[in-house]
């Protein structure tokens, strides 16, 4: 294991031997050629990255000749992390490539299954990480620090790992880092403000943890001269590009694709006082599928809807669940689990509490709830078919653990009693010896009455009552109420009897006879309290033990209640299962939106057909209104929908995996971003045709509408044209546009993957009636004056609009609306030219002929 301290100038590595090496983390972090993460991870073709191949190499032989190291023969990998609020976000920096690769903030939970998976597909020989991390985090990089690695010449090799400090993860200042890369894609002549927009295109900069990782990256490369020969100080860490990677098999979605999809919509609450904390879902995909059952549920339907698979094994055992438990012949069994998983508890925080000794009677009945209905959920699963993946889990894994979990909680907790005296009560017949001191406690008052009489009768006669009381550490008193003859402190002294205190018009005095009683029985309630204790702190240590039990029935409570939840929504909306192949393509056969569907009535369903044998591009026109963009929408949460492992809203479907989704459909406008409107619909493009495969999906609604008429046609022929060349390799993609140039013109090259396609209307005399049908073909005009009549535009304005479109597109002249004004100066302004015409340069003053035309208002001015 590799040991290294943060704050030198080059890190000193402490090999297993205890020898010191002086060659730096070059010399001692060697890893196998055939571990290097480009054979690893899931990157865009080399024909979209911003150097071709042969730039590449090129620029990596002239960096070698100025002093560079080059790895030929060894990889290092170097993983930055960063986990804060729930997402994880991820850079690393291949040596093999001089590529720096950033993974999109996305939700991880506190098993970090997440973060394993990608120690285990990017197999780094350092890993980087912030001082304030959290500890349980910070365990399962040691766990990956101590792994035992073999490089290329069979020596052992460990992994290091460097804990900054916080400083180096400050969010500005990895901002500044990340733009101040002088990356070789990046033309010398731009401005700082142009190299600002360029790297807005390749960096994701609202993904925190992306950012924070990647900054602190860079430094760490910088800081330790990482590929550096040279002792030039000025000489940096060669970074060629910026690359975005995935993990294998989730596929990628950024956080404008989610909000244009309405994938998630928070709706704040009205109170001012409240919209910071009491923000609910709203009309959103997550809104209307969450139909969870348990707040386990609820927050593992979360991290699916963040987390999209590219798993066939996974995601065909989803769907074999939700069509089990959508089944009419199932209902019953469905109710019944869905009954119990109303009692599953989050356990994580009883445990915690537990080990700090801090668990409340709230939390033993929290936990015997969960143990109890998870042990009924599992005599269910276990009479259900075994082919079914969630049920053969949970009945591997519902082990006999929680059954005895249940069994002593149920034998020793009297949660009856418990709740009454507010602490932990033991159960009878639990402990004799327990028995034995409650039955004691319990005929104290027989007893004390009894002592109490005998007392009496050996006071004197002017005293008539008194009683025998218990008060925890001082034991059992005589009780004496004042009389007249006992006001005074020197009254309170009596034979045989010893003052303790006066209280309550009371005085108490310590005998013989409560002496005695202090003796035989002592302390009894302490006893019985502290013997309690020591039960449930064994019950305790038992349960803690068999925690693991726990945790798996947690998981996979979760996951059967995010699946009957799906299988709920499919019954109700008569959703189908898809069919999910390898083939890059999508066959959906009477599509409809999951949310649109359920605010208008009827809704028209449409069918779509991309990949295959067939066209991979479809160019999608139609009027205002007509229904573009809601299809567009459809077609990507249809995809959405079946590679989270639900049904879809269709007919039928055949979904070919989707490795990312792109969009350009809604635009996040922000003051931070210092982005103008399209300029931000233009970074999302430029990621769209840089970062697509294949297998990607890419949706564009209206793209090149914030700009000039010319420039935005110019902007879409161009980048579609770039998609079509990539032939086969096209991904599928759905334009809606308004500019009917592109087809009327024929800008776009011909090609058998190029298809057109509108959304259906009827013309009725000036009435424009909308069938939101998809057919084929492009539509003649967006009647927008059509629809301004439908929303109460004035008809003047209409018919202007209207006569000035029919000008522009018969390339005449617009002239202004004729009024008296305009015709009067256009009359002045002929006399001048006539006259002008006709002067006589050399016999007239040129001065003298223009203050004729100047008006008075002109002269007082000048």
């Amino acid at each position: 294991m590799n040991v290294a301290t943060s704050g030198s100038r080059s890190a000193m590595n402490v090999t297993s031997s205890g020898s010191r090496s002086t060659a730096g983390l070059s010399s001692s972090l060697s890893r196998p050629t055939d571990q290097s993460m480009s054979a690893r991870s899931t990157l865009p073709p080399s024909q979209e990255d911003s150097l071709s191949s042969n730039d590449v190499v090129h620029n990596a032989h002239r960096v070698q000749q100025q002093g560079f190291t080059s790895e030929s023969d060894q990889t290092e990998t170097y993983l930055s992390v960063v986990w804060h609020a729930g997402t994880l976000g991820l850079a690393y920096f291949s040596t093999e490539t001089s590529y720096v690769y950033m993974m999109m903030d996305t939700a991880e939970t506190e098993d970090f299954q997440l973060l394993r998976q990608v120690l285990r597909q990017v197999s780094p020989s350092c890993i980087i990480t912030s001082s304030k991390q959290d500890e349980k985090m910070l365990q399962v990089l040691r766990h990956k620090e101590s792994s035992v690695l073999l490089s290329s010449d069979g020596e052992e090799g460990g992994v290091q790992l460097e804990v900054l400090p916080s400083i180096d993860f400050s969010l500005e200042v990895c901002k500044r880092r990340i733009l101040a890369l002088n990356l070789p894609s990046i033309p010398q002549h731009f401005t700082e403000s142009e190299r600002v927009i360029y790297l807005s295109s390749l960096v994701a900069f609202e993904n925190v943890n992306m950012v924070r990782a990647t900054g602190a990256l860079l430094k760490y490369l910088d800081k330790n001269r990482v590929g550096v020969e040279l002792e030039d100080a000025d000489v940096r860490t060669p970074v060629l590009a910026l690359k975005t990677f995935s993990l294998e098999n989730i596929m990628i979605i950024d956080d404008s694709s989610y909000s244009a999809l309405q994938i998630f919509q928070k709706e704040s609450h009205p109170s001012v006082y409240k919209s910071g904390s009491g923000a609910k879902e709203g009309l959103s995909l997550f809104g209307i599928m969450n139909r969870t059952k348990s707040i386990l549920g609820s927050r593992m339907m979360g991290l699916w809807f963040q987390r999209p698979l590219q798993d066939l094994r996974e995601l065909q055992a989803r769907h074999d669940a939700v069509e089990f438990f959508s089944s009419p012949s199932h209902m019953e069994v469905t109710s019944s689990l869905q009954d119990s998983l109303k009692h599953m508890k989050n356990v994580n925080r009883v445990l915690a509490r537990m080990r700090s000794g801090q668990a409340s009677v709230g939390d033993w009945q929290a936990l015997y709830k969960t143990a109890y209905n998870g042990i009924y959920i599992g005599d269910v699963c276990r009479a259900q078919p075994q082919h079914i993946h969630i049920f053969n889990r949970i009945s591997q894994r519902f082990s006999d653990d929680l059954h005895r979990i249940a069994t002593l909680i149920h034998k020793i907790v009297d949660f009856e009693e418990s709740t009454v005296h507010n602490r932990l009560v033991v159960k009878p017949h639990v402990d004799p010896e327990l028995d034995e001191k409650k039955r004691t406690y319990n005929g104290l008052p027989d007893f004390m009455t009894r002592v109490a009489r005998e007392e009496l009768g050996k006071l004197d006669d002017s005293i008539t009552e008194c009683n025998v009381i218990y008060l925890p550490q001082l034991g059992y008193l005589l009780a004496i109420p004042c009389t007249s003859q006992i006001k005074e402190e020197e009254n309170f002294h009596m034979p045989g009897l010893e003052f303790v205190f006066l209280s309550n018009g009371m005085v108490h005095y310590k005998s013989a006879s409560t002496r005695e009683l202090d003796a035989l029985l002592g302390d009894t309630q302490c006893e019985i309290t502290d013997h309690e204790t020591s039960i449930m702190h064994k019950l305790q240590n038992t349960i803690l033990d068999h925690a693991a039990v726990l945790l798996d029935v947690m998981e996979c409570v979760a996951e059967m209640d995010c699946l009957i939840a799906f299988a709920s929504v499919a019954k109700d909306n008569n959703y189908v299962r898809p069919e999910l192949t390898k083939e890059s393509g999508i066959r959906i056969v009477g599509g409809r939106h999951p949310l649109q569907e359920m605010c208008v009535s009827p809704f028209v369903p449409n069918s779509t057909a991309l990949g295959g044998s067939g066209h991979r591009l479809s160019v999608l026109t139609g009027p205002n209104a007509s229904g573009k963009s809601v299809y567009l929408k459809q077609v990507g949460l249809v995809v959405f929908l079946a590679q989270l492992g639900s049904f879809v809203p269709a007919e039928s479907a055949t979904i070919g995996v989707v490795d990312r989704i792109f969009t350009r459909i809604h635009t996040r406008e922000s003051v931070s971003v210092g982005l103008s409107t399209f300029m931000i619909d233009l970074n999302q493009v430029s990621v769209a045709l840089r970062c697509t495969t294949a297998q990607s999906l890419v949706l564009f609604d209206e793209f090149g509408k914030g700009t000039a008429t010319v420039d935005g046609i110019s902007l879409m022929t161009a980048s579609l044209g770039h998609l079509l060349s990539r032939g086969a390799a096209c991904p599928l993609t759905i334009v809606s546009t308004h500019f009917h140039g592109l087809v009327k013109q024929n800008l776009l090259p011909p090609s058998h993957h190029l298809t057109y396609q509108m959304m259906e209307t009827i013309q009725d005399g000036e009435q424009l009636v909308f069938l939101y049908q998809l057919v084929e073909g492009v539509a003649e005009s967006s009647y927008a004056c059509t629809i301004a009549a439908q929303v109460g535009l004035p008809s003047e304005l209409i018919s202007r609009g209207a006569e000035v479109s029919e000008l522009i597109r018969t390339n005449q002249p617009v002239h202004r609306v004729d009024t008296a004004s305009t015709e009067t100066q256009y009359q002045r302004c002929s006399e001048v030219v006539e006259e002008f015409l006709t002067l006589d340069l050399e016999k007239r003053d040129l001065v003298d002929f223009l203050k004729k035309f100047v008006s008075p208002k002109s002269q007082g001015m000048s």
